[in-house]
């Protein structure tokens, strides 16, 4: 019996394609008894009841597109092949089954499935990489009732992951651009080794640019893509660590110092940039300097590893600013300080409150404060506002991943609390201070807004920083009553929030800055040796801030230095993103060239499955219909044929299904498209383009079609999805594809409706 599947395996389509995708690796996994026990339990009844002989039609289809979208990406179709290609129990599944199944089973079953193969099965489907559509059959599957029942559990686990990661992915890519490139990242993450190989595979076939995981690059000749973690930056403590420190240049062969080159243009960088060679750590640029001579034409660093010389966080734990923050409302001087509207205070909105120039509340200059009653009323307590970024599970301004589990909740200080609406006709009073518009009625504002501007003036501050602080601290002083300084005075809960938000923005911004200043340092000394880095990852902080600042700071470089490449390094960014965080991102204007997502595309964490569905259409040329008083359960009977019939500007327009033996469609002639359980719902059609969307890739015993590579099943999903209009692919409320039967299927289903419909009878 091997033999034979050797043989015919050597005969089919998948020996005459030897150079396309994955042809000799087969998941030993995949096998018979990667099943349900009730499909091998059946199978005995229906043996036992003599159907062996009995002739049935399955249709593979789900009843609502993932991730409140309207399309699907059809994927694992060439798994599925390699199913029934492979499909025979070996000696040791049937003495397995002796013992799993239920006893008093006779002997002849179990010969009867040692011999069992597919090669009397039929498969049709569409083509894989093609868009599809609810209650349109991906697969139909013809042949005798036994084989193809026993298929069903396996083609179902081959046919959802695939297709529901291969759609996640394409979504990824439609929302990023055709010009940003898309890493996996997510082997870790992934439900076992399988699920991650699988993720890799089928995100390469969705748009994907490359992956991680270094197995799936063997297998399936996926371009693997990767840098370094901030366990290598962390492992050097000092440029005493570093054992090799010359590299040879590139075409005359002259070493030098790469170390000795890279402080010196750290040197010179720190005055162009702005950033003191003290805000950068001495491991940090060792590991950097190491990981460049090891790589010389393949430089990529990660540059947020370090939180370094931050004031009081001075080898501080980022951790310990996770801790919830006692919050009571300061009285109106103590914090409105900052919000006079007096002409020195008035500045104060648009150049105090940055990293850069906003000074800390000193203990004497706080008002000292609480809950103030005021005639019987007392003011309530104001809670600190969590950020809560549209499209990003983190707030924009969080801490590196290692130090903290949680981001730090984010501090919204209001002057003085808005006074209640006595009448509801009357517009109410507009809150001052720096809680940002938009709240809802929970009084939470999105505040990523605020801190993103309170970061985006930290590279402004090389000109003119210390007059204005000084001119602020003047307004301060003078517009303190008398005693405010006395040693008395101590802040106040919300004076020391303040503090520890603008000492984390800071430290946020100096560790990033450490990063970008050694890694400019470094690439500059490759360039000094004849190389070019390619660019940096960032892995945690305002993403889109920190690429405009990266992408600035490179810009700066290359005018200085004559280095137009520079400009045009690549800004990795990962740390948990997904669909949302990129469409966030795009309207923040980043300057990220790549993304790298793991747990949110490879677990689908939006939708984690698709909800496949196997179902018996016909069976000796009889239709058989499910009933349900739920109408989208209600399945289509017999068997099938499927056409996409396109308009007049070239998108398809509509799915049309079929009886088998009905004349398709034609060009130009008008078509009867009804839906198929609602009457009223019908429509005329007259198309240019009428596509038939099955094709035979099984009979025989063997694989009919030649199949296409992976690279061609990839640039299938991208040519498919080009040929439905925008709006059923925009990822708000998109508008459904129709799907439609056409008025020969509509009679026919109604018709064996009501013929197996019991009729009720009142009392």
């Amino acid at each position: 019996m091997a033999t034979m599947n050797r043989e015919r395996s050597e005969d089919s389509a998948f020996a005459a394609g030897r150079n396309s995708w994955n042809r000799h690796y087969h998941n030993s996994v995949v096998q018979p008894l990667l099943t349900d026990l009730y499909q091998i339990t059946m199978a005995y009844a229906y043996w036992k009841s003599g159907k062996i002989d009995d002739n049935a039609v399955f249709d593979l289809f789900f009843r609502t597109n993932p991730f409140q979208g309207e399309f699907t990406i059809f994927a694992g179709l060439e798994e599925c092949l390699k199913f029934l290609d492979s499909f025979h129990y070996s000696e040791t599944d049937i003495e397995y089954l002796k013992h799993a199944l239920p006893q008093g089973i006779e002997d002849d079953f179990f010969e009867y499935l040692s011999q069992l193969t597919a090669k009397e099965v039929t498969l049709y489907a569409i083509e894989e990489g093609s868009v599809a559509f609810p209650r349109v059959p991906l697969i139909k599957v013809v042949g005798p009732l036994i084989i193809v029942q026993l298929l069903e559990t396996t083609l179902l686990t081959l046919v959802n992951y695939a297709s529901l990661m291969a759609t996640n992915a394409a979504r990824y890519r439609m929302v990023a651009g055709k010009h940003i490139h898309l890493l996996e990242f997510g082997l870790r993450r992934a439900q076992g080794p399988d699920g991650g190989l699988s993720a890799s595979k089928y995100s390469y076939i969705g748009g994907f640019d490359g992956t991680s995981n270094v197995l799936a690059g063997k297998l399936f000749n996926i371009p693997v893509k990767g840098t370094h973690a901030h366990a290598y930056i962390t492992s050097f403590t000092g440029i005493d660590e570093l054992k090799t420190r010359v590299l040879q240049h590139k075409e005359d062969g002259t070493t030098r110092d790469i170390l000795e080159l890279a402080m010196e243009h750290r040197t010179n960088l720190a005055s162009v940039l702005d950033v003191s060679t003290d805000e950068s750590s001495e491991g940090e640029l060792a590991a950097m300097v190491s990981f460049a001579i090891a790589f010389p034409d393949g430089f990529m660093a990660l540059v947020d590893t370090y939180d370094v010389k931050s004031d009081k966080l001075v080898g501080t734990p980022t951790g310990e600013l996770c801790e919830p923050l006692d919050t009571v409302v300061c009285d109106s001087f103590c914090v409105g300080r900052l919000h006079e509207t007096t002409d020195g205070a008035e500045e104060l909105h648009g150049t105090l409150f940055t990293v850069a120039t906003l000074p800390e509340i000193p203990e004497e200059e706080c008002n000292g404060c609480g809950v103030e009653e005021e005639e019987g009323h007392q003011h309530e307590q104001e809670e600190p506002t969590v950020g809560d970024d549209a499209g990003q599970e983190h707030t924009e301004v969080e801490l590196a991943e290692e130090a903290c589990d949680h981001p730090p909740p984010s501090i919204t200080v209001q002057e003085e609390e808005c006074p209640p609406e006595e009448d509801e006709e009357e517009e109410p009073v507009e809150c001052t201070g720096l809680a940002k518009e938009g709240a809802d009625e929970n009084a939470n504002t999105e505040d990523v807004e605020d801190q993103n501007a309170i970061a985006a003036t930290l590279a402004e501050t090389a000109d003119g920083g210390e007059e204005q602080l000084a001119e602020v601290d003047h307004t301060i002083a003078t517009e303190l009553p008398e005693g405010t300084g006395d040693d008395e005075h101590t802040r106040c809960a919300n004076c020391e929030a303040l503090n520890t938000m603008i000492h984390h923005l800071r430290s946020v911004g100096k560790s990033f800055r450490s990063g970008l200043l050694n890694f400019c340092a470094v690439a500059l000394a490759l360039n000094d040796q004849g190389y070019r880095a390619i660019g940096i990852r960032i892995d945690s902080g305002d993403l889109a801030y920190l690429s405009c600042l990266a992408r600035e700071t490179f810009e700066r470089i290359a005018e200085r230095f004559k280095l137009p490449w520079f400009s045009k390094l690549t800004i990795v960014a990962s740390n948990d993103i997904n669909e949302d965080t990129i469409l966030s991102l795009n309207e923040q204007g980043h300057k990220i060239d790549c993304f790298g997502i793991g747990t949110h595309l490879v677990t689908c964490q939006r939708q984690p499955a698709l909800g496949c569905v196997y179902k018996m259409v016909e069976i000796n040329n009889q239709p058989r219909i499910k009933l349900s008083q739920d109408v989208g359960k209600v399945t289509m009977p017999g068997s099938k044929n499927v056409f996409r019939l396109y308009g007049a500007d070239g998108h398809a327009l509509i799915d049309l299904l079929q009886r088998v033996d009905e004349n398709p469609p034609e060009v130009g002639q008008k078509v009867l498209c009804r839906h198929p359980f609602q009457e009223s719902k019908r429509a005329y059609v007259i198309p240019t383009n009428v596509e038939p969307l099955y094709r035979v890739y099984w009979t025989d015993g063997r694989v009919a079609q030649v199949l296409p590579s992976l690279e061609e099943v990839r640039e299938r999903v991208q040519a498919s999805l080009k040929t439905l209009r925008q709006d059923h692919k925009r990822t708000l409320n998109p508008t459904p594809y129709k799907v439609a039967v056409s008025d020969n299927l509509y009679n026919f289903i109604h018709e064996l409706w009501l013929q197996n419909a019991p009729i009720g009878e009142l009392a």
